[in-house]
């Protein structure tokens, strides 16, 4: 009886400690977290709001700065192949007339990754708008440092980005009055 009373006295010890050290992990981790969100940039990856449109001109040189000037602009990038690209082409058809009244531009910029693919997207998205389709990743994507699709750009009259984000939703209830 003493063995084991012994033993369940140096397990419990044994089981505090085990606890104790683990405290001081997790605390450490979280300080160390932090300090790493505090020296590491945003998130979201790409132009910050307030930046200035950057010069640029598709492959066939029809699409440029200057041509979009004096006008609000939504850029809207897409790829083939991208799963979430044909629902968000879809909200951005339907919801032409709002931006329309908006008195914005939508010009969307389709990046096709494999000539042989299907494009789907097209249609659906010159219901919106223009389309400038560029082929692989394609030049306007870094040019905008655009990551990854879909992405959308909304740039005030001046050229200065207003916002951003990857659903038409989130850039109309969050920078369209």
């Amino acid at each position: 009886m003493l063995l084991l009373t012994a033993a369940v006295i140096a397990l419990t010890v044994f089981v505090l400690i085990d606890l104790l050290l683990s405290a001081a992990i997790i605390r450490r981790l979280r300080d160390t977290e932090a300090r790493l969100d505090e020296i590491t940039p945003s998130a979201r990856p790409g132009l910050m709001n307030g930046t200035a449109m950057p010069d640029f001109s598709d492959a066939a040189g029809t699409f440029t700065r200057a041509g979009v000037t004096d006008v609000p602009l939504l850029l809207a990038f897409f790829a083939t192949g991208c799963r979430y690209c044909p629902t968000q082409a879809e909200q951005l058809a339907h919801r032409k007339a709002e931006i329309d009244g908006h008195g914005i531009r939508v010009v969307s910029v389709l990046t096709v990754l494999d000539d042989a693919a299907p494009d789907d997207l097209t249609p659906t998205l010159e219901k919106s708008g223009a389309v400038v389709t560029e082929h692989g990743p394609g030049g306007l994507m870094a040019t905008f440092s655009v990551t990854g699709t879909p992405t959308f750009l909304l740039y005030d009259r001046t050229g200065t980005l207003l916002g951003s984000g990857n659903s038409i939703h989130e850039v109309m209830e969050r920078w369209i009055p």
